[in-house]
This record gives structure tokens, sequence and C-alpha cells, in this order.
């Protein structure tokens, strides 16, 4: 079936089944069928129709109001001011518009007050002005990035509406020869950590499973193989990314600098996080004189073309994939992508970077994500990390005593504990942690610095309760206090702050990024603090192979760093200690755990995301324990090298399965 003839039927049944909607116009937005109606009643009275219909057409479908008829902006400000009960705690600088989808926004201190119960005012407020009344919750941190990606929204809307018209024709185009020899390419992260990019070939659409770049360097290695002869951005469909870290997503303007022009698909966190680590990112090039390798403009480019997906909403990619995010557990927003190919004919899974564990009592926890999801309708094949696929590290009670104990033993030597985090993340998980600690009075009293850009991804996070484990969340929306921030906390934000961490007499804790000491405030602490044994520097995270933390975990004790324009030799003098507890990657035993508990078990396991000794490690276990992972019979277990292609489709059984059982007999 053509594309044009696909678009017709589609038109024709939603005219057939909705006649009395004055419908202006049926756009393809995107993924999205918009239905566009003079008769802001109607959407009221049809909206179950309209489900329906897309349920039996299996295509996304939303109803927006045509244009002409929404009230100006400033008369739906004044209806919804005069409506809204005093005690929502709102100010016409609270509402926002959002033109391409229609929708007002209205950030509020109570939106129960609001809304009320159930649907009342949201259905007031659209068949009156129009628009359709979205109400978000006021974060209790103010984010600049949430507010520069609403105003590009509001100055690029005929842009970003444009592109996602142009994006619409693009996913319900002519199917030429459907799915067929369905092929993985790792054009990074295979057999290493970083540089994230995988390129998923259906034969009929290609589609790249995020974008990132090696953070152990900015050279041409520390990026994936877009050189590669299967890798051509003409014939991109899509480019999916799995979560806000810079090894996963940094490398994606690029891409529309050089000409791409088709969507990313996200979760609206990691669009948020994405923007903020890539203009900081562009920000260090500056500071050292150099010229970053994208501009905001590239930025901008792909935010008019970026599409976000809740969990669990299945999305159409192509004319031959579609998409579903769920939760991986590893930072905010990160998702596990769940690409169907085919009606029926293949599932994918790729995890990007996972947290699973069991939670003892929901109710009384310090961290900050759920588990990943292991439920799913179907999965042939799966993509998965192993950055600890071979390790053990301690349990996360066992790492809280061990950073306490270390916290009591310099707080008594009155030294400075340094603490290294990524700014998405872990720090976080960190503040959330020593916040209640001083608050159960499991350490000691004392100032706690916060600097890099931990405040701005923090109030990400509070804009985002929903998404948190619960004890977070319920800290947040019903008890209406902020866990990640207390009173001992000093946000560094000029000079004199940082100054006041690294000179004042007396114990502190300082946390700052970067997480691989790589860039960031992190350093001008450790060029000061290094020589003091009284002091501390604690490892929370993964640091990669060439990293400046890597280094210093291998026992290096004399660095050679930059100050100012000379070089300079640091003395490592103070204690470093290494607490891998804390990780947001799965361990070895997590990394079991999600297996076991992973429906339906896959056929085939592609490992990625490692150091060799780790993957390959992981990858054994799985053929020696396969049965007490829940699997009928040993998985086929791959560990590819970059720029190897996997046919995961069609498969020759007999073949594999034989090769199987020789490695097994030679092992």
């Amino acid at each position: 079936m053509s594309g044009q003839k696909l678009r017709s039927m589609i038109v024709s049944e939603i005219l057939k089944n909705v006649r009395d909607a004055e419908i202006s116009s049926i756009e393809f937005e995107g993924p999205e069928i918009a239905i566009y109606v003079k008769n802001p009643q109607w959407i009221l009275d049809g909206e179950e129709k309209i489900k329906e219909l897309a349920k039996q057409l299996r295509k996304r479908m939303v109803i927006r109001t045509d244009n002409k008829v929404r009230k100006t902006k400033e008369a739906t400000i004044q209806y919804i001011m005069e409506n809204t009960p005093e005690d929502a705690g709102i100010t016409p600088s609270d509402i926002q518009f959002d033109e391409v989808l229609g929708e007002v926004r209205v950030f509020a201190d109570k939106p129960g007050k609001l809304l009320g119960k159930g649907k009342q005012f949201r259905n007031q407020v659209l068949a009156n002005t129009g628009w359709r009344l979205e109400v978000q919750r006021k974060s209790p941190l103010i984010s600049k990035t949430l507010a520069s990606v609403l105003d590009l929204y509001i100055r690029a809307s005929a842009e970003r509406k444009k592109a996602l018209r142009e994006i619409g024709e693009r996913v319900y185009r002519d199917m030429l020869v459907g799915p067929r020899n369905i092929r993985v390419i790792g054009l990074g992260s295979f057999g290493e950590v970083g540089r994230s990019s995988i390129l998923l070939d259906t034969g009929e659409s290609k589609i790249l499973l995020d974008a990132g770049f090696a953070q152990s360097g900015y050279s041409v290695d520390a990026y994936p193989h877009f050189d590669a002869p299967e890798f051509r951005l003409e014939d991109l469909d899509a480019i999916v990314i799995s979560h806000a870290h810079m090894d996963h997503m940094g490398l994606l303007p690029i891409l529309y600098k050089y000409g791409y022009r088709g969507p990313a698909y996200m979760t609206p966190p990691t669009r948020d996080i994405t923007v903020l680590m890539l203009k900081d990112f562009m920000d260090l090039f500056v500071r050292e004189g150099k010229e970053p390798p994208f501009t905001m403009k590239d930025i901008n480019t792909m935010l008019t073309r970026t599409i976000t997906v809740n969990y669990n909403v299945v999305t159409d990619l192509s004319p031959d994939a579609k998409l579903t995010f769920s939760d991986a557990g590893h930072i905010l927003g990160s998702a596990l992508t769940h690409i169907h190919i085919g009606q029926g004919l293949f599932n994918l899974l790729y995890t990007g970077d996972i947290k699973y564990y069991k939670m003892k009592d929901e109710t009384n926890t310090t961290r900050l994500q759920p588990p990943a999801n292991t439920e799913f309708h179907r999965v042939e094949a799966l993509i998965m990390e192993t950055t600890y696929g071979g390790t053990e590290t301690a349990t996360r009670e066992e790492a809280e005593a061990q950073l306490f104990e270390l916290i009591k033993k310099v707080y008594e030597r009155k030294g400075k504990i340094l603490i290294p985090v990524m700014a998405v993340g872990r720090a976080q998980d960190i503040m959330v942690l020593i916040n209640k600690a001083l608050q159960d009075k499991k350490i000691p009293e004392m100032p706690i610095y916060i600097d890099g850009l931990i405040y701005e991804v923090t109030a990400i996070y509070t804009s985002y309760p929903e998404l948190l484990a619960k004890p977070i969340r319920d800290e947040i929306l019903h008890n209406d206090n902020n866990p990640f921030i207390g009173p001992n906390m000093v946000f560094v934000n000029d000079s004199s702050k940082r100054d006041e961490a690294i000179y004042s007499e007396g114990p502190a804790i300082i946390i700052s990024t970067s997480g691989m000491m790589t860039g960031g405030p992190i350093l001008e602490y450790f060029k000061n603090l290094a020589d003091n044994q009284n002091n501390a520097l604690v490892f929370v995270s993964y640091q990669a192979a060439g990293t400046l933390g890597r280094k210093i975990i291998e026992g290096e004790k004399e660095i050679q760093m930059m100050d100012g324009n000379q070089i300079k030799t640091i003395k490592v003098n103070l204690e470093v200690q290494r607490i891998e507890g804390f990780s947001g990657h799965a361990n070895r035993s997590e990394l079991q755990g999600f297996l076991r508990s992973l429906t339906p078990k896959p056929r085939i396991i592609i490992l990625n995301h490692g150091e060799p000794s780790q993957t390959i490690s992981f990858g054994l276990l799985i053929k020696q324990r396969w049965d007490k992972l829940g699997f009928e019979s040993t998985p086929e277990v791959i560990y590819p090298e970059n720029l190897e292609a996997i046919r995961l489709f069609p498969r020759n059984v007999k073949l594999h399965s034989m090769l199987n059982i020789f490695q097994q007999t030679q092992s």
C-alpha cells in the first residue's frame, strides 16, 4: 500500500466515524494524526469515539481545535484567572501556550485546587476558549532550561509544525520492501563503555539507537563510527535516545548540523536534561578557547524535531517499526527501548543503561528511581548493557554505611570530603541520601557545598516527581517537602562561595561535577585539596578508562594539570576511596535478576556497553546458568565488536544451535 493510499484510507475512516465534528483538516504530524475541529464542545463529547478509532487503526490520534476558533491568549488568561480558586497559587506568568499542540499550560502550587475532581475545569476551559488545559505542579526549584525549551517552542512554532508534518509524511510513507533481513550494526559501545550508538536496519527502515561519545576524551576515536558504509544520514528514519548522559546523546546535534532532518524520540525529562547538558558541553569548549563541535542553532534544530514520548505509549517510527519506552531505573527519564518490527514479525529490546533491584521496603528508601521494567508482550532479541557484568559491588545498605563511616572519620580530623558526581542521577542520589542522613543524625552536621550543573538538573528532577520512587514522590507531592534540599546545603554560584568551600576552616562535604573528573569545578577543588592528607576523595560512580578519576583510582600519586597557563604537578596525598554500591548501573547480581525477571525470554542476547572482561564474564555466566535464569533452552549470546553486523532475522536456528553446543563443549 502506498503512503498516499494509507493516508487516504485513514482520513476516510476518520471522516466516516466523526461526521458531526466540523472537521477543518486532518494532518499527519510526526507519529500523531491530528484532527482539527471547529467545534470545541464536540471534543468533550467525541473524545471516547476517537480513542476507539485510534485503537482500531492502531495509530496515535489527537483532537485539536482549529486555530481560528481559539480565543486570544489574553482572553484565555483572563478566563482562567477569573475561574481559578485563589488558593490554587497561580499568577498570569504561570500560564503558557503551545500553539502547535493547541495547549494552555498552567503551573500551579496546588494543582488539585485548580482541577477539582475529574475533568470539569479542563472541560470548561476547552469549551469556552478552544484551548486544551494541561495543569502541572509548580516545581519547588526554578529551571532555566525548562523555561528556555518552552520559549523556543513558542518562538519556533511555525518551523516546528512544518517539521512535524514533514516527519509525518515519512512515518506514513510508501512501504517499499517491508521488513526483511533485520540487522544490528554497532557504531559504538560494543566491547567498550561510551559512545553508545547502534544502527537497526530492518530492510525497510533504519533507526539509530543513541548517539553518544566516549567521555575519556573528545578526539575522533571518541565518536561513533558514523563513517560506517551502512550509515547514511539521508536514509535514517528516526533516532531514539535512551537517556540524557553524554555517552548516549552527546553527538545528537552534530547529526542535525550535517543535514539530518528527521525525528529524535526521547522521554520529556530526557529532552530537558539533554538540552542542559549539551549547552554546558558547548560552554566547556568556549571556556577552553576551542570551537565547539556544534552550535546553539544545531541544538534548536534538534529541538524543533524532537518528539517526546511518555512511558508505555506505542508510537510509530516508520511504516514497519513501532516504539515503546518503559522505565530503565537508571536516571530520570531513562528508558528501555522496545522496537516492534512488522505486524508481529520481530521484537527488539535495547536496555540502554539499567538499574534493577528488589526493593525490600518501598516506603523507606532513599533510592531515586524505581527499578527497571521487566514485563513485555514479546522480546525476540535483547541488547543488554554489561558495565558491571563481571563485578559484584556492595549492597546499597553497605555502600551507605561505608560512606557515612568515611564522613565521620574525615569530620573528626577536620578535613573535607570531595565527592565527584555526574550532574544527572548520582548528584541527586547523594544529595537526598546525605540530607536524610543529617536529619536522622547518622552523620555530624557540617556545610554541604553543591557545585556545577547540579542545581539546574535537580530543578528538572523536581519538575517530574511522578517518575521518581514512591517515598521521594510522596515527599514532593503530598508532604510539600523537597528531599533534595536541606538547611546545611550551600549552592555554589560564584567564585566567593567556591573559595569558602576550599579555604574555610573545619570539615565540609563538597559535591561537584564532573563525575569522572574530566572537567568542571571538581578539578579546582582537587587542585587545592589533594595535598592534604586530612581530606578524602570518594568515587561513587563508574570511572571510564582514560579519565582522571580512573587514573587516581589506579593509584597515580602525581597528576599533571593545567593551572592557569602553566602545567602544575598535583600530589595526591588525600585519602582515596571507591564505593561502588551507589552506581546507577546494575551490578552482576542485578543483571542476573533483570534477566531472571524478564518476560518473555529472548532467543538472542547481544551484550554491549562493557569493557571486554566484564562483557565476556557475563556472557559466560548466561551460558552456564541459563536454566537458573528461567530460560527453557540456552539463548544465543553474542558479544560483537564495533562495525560488526549481527543478523537477527531470518536466523538459521539449526546452525546457531549447533554453534552454541560446540562452544559449551569447548568451554
